[in-house]
């Protein structure tokens, strides 16, 4: 697959900036946030809500490493800091870039780092997607990137919303969305992967739930082997349906004016189906 960008010339020179800051300087790296869905979407002839931020997991073992990204793309792209925020630079056209370390600069899942304003980020999830949650594509000449699969990019979204819920208020409509467009931009994946679903659901079942039951299987299959990240996300899960029509999370999920808490709290608990 490859990841067309040549309709953006400046998401391009994004993408070419961070993939040479990353080999120079040895940083493996996954693509996640809206770009990762966008990837997606593009696969499929979707379009998406658009977003000129770029997001970027990137596995290192200390604060220096992780610096070495950083030094590189302002001595060499011009890219700058900013104070309230220890994880993002901006670069020369004003794109905002989230850099997100993982691996072993992680304490009790969660990176804090020395600078002023934001400087602790909780990162629950990011090692179990970087090994079994990603998927490799094309950014032309032979240059390849990883990509979080959509039921990762869900996965991300929960822990998230759940972390800063008053900070990250659109998660839960864009999961909604997901789950809207995903039997069309992953049928094949369903098909060849997950037929069993079609001798075992209940007759007319929509294809939203269908879509629910695969995402919770494939987010299982990502968090299998971390018990308190599958009790965590089975636990937020459970909140919202607890909560229903009080949970806010569930109503910033509703897209239309026909659309209504019931439908969206079933989709929820056929991931929870899914999961377990």
């Amino acid at each position: 697959m490859i990841l067309n960008l040549n309709n953006n010339q400046d998401l391009k020179e994004v993408f070419d900036a961070l993939e040479e800051a990353f080999v120079n300087t040895g940083i493996d790296y996954f693509l996640i946030g809206a770009q990762a869905r966008d990837h997606w979407y593009q696969k499929g002839g979707k379009t998406s809500r658009q977003t000129r931020d770029v997001d970027f997991a990137v596995l290192v073992g200390s604060q220096e490493e992780y610096n070495q990204v950083r030094h590189y793309l302002q001595e060499h792209k011009s890219y700058q800091g900013i104070k309230d925020n220890s994880f993002v630079m901006i670069t020369p056209g004003g794109i905002q870039v989230d850099i997100l370390p993982f691996g072993e600069i992680e304490i009790d899942d969660a990176v804090v780092m020395t600078g002023e304003g934001l400087n602790s980020i909780k990162v629950n999830g990011f090692m179990e997607v970087y090994k079994t949650g990603t998927h490799s594509i094309e950014l032309g000449e032979g240059r390849i990137f990883k990509v979080a699969t959509l039921p990762s990019i869900i996965l991300l979204k929960f822990v998230a919303y759940d972390d800063r819920p008053e900070k990250r208020m659109k998660d839960a409509g864009d999961i909604a969305n997901i789950i809207d467009n995903f039997f069309e931009l992953q049928s094949d994946h369903i098909y060849d992967n997950h037929a069993d679903i079609f001798t075992a659901v209940v007759d007319n079942m929509e294809m939203e739930e269908i879509s629910a039951i695969v995402i919770g299987r494939d987010i299982n299959s990502i968090i299998a082997d971390n018990d308190p990240l599958k009790a965590r996300v089975l636990s937020i899960l459970d909140k919202h349906l607890a909560l229903l029509a009080e949970s806010r999370f569930l109503r910033n999920m509703l897209l239309t004016e026909s659309d209504t808490i019931e439908k969206r709290a079933k989709l929820l608990q056929h991931i929870r189906e899914g999961i377990v």
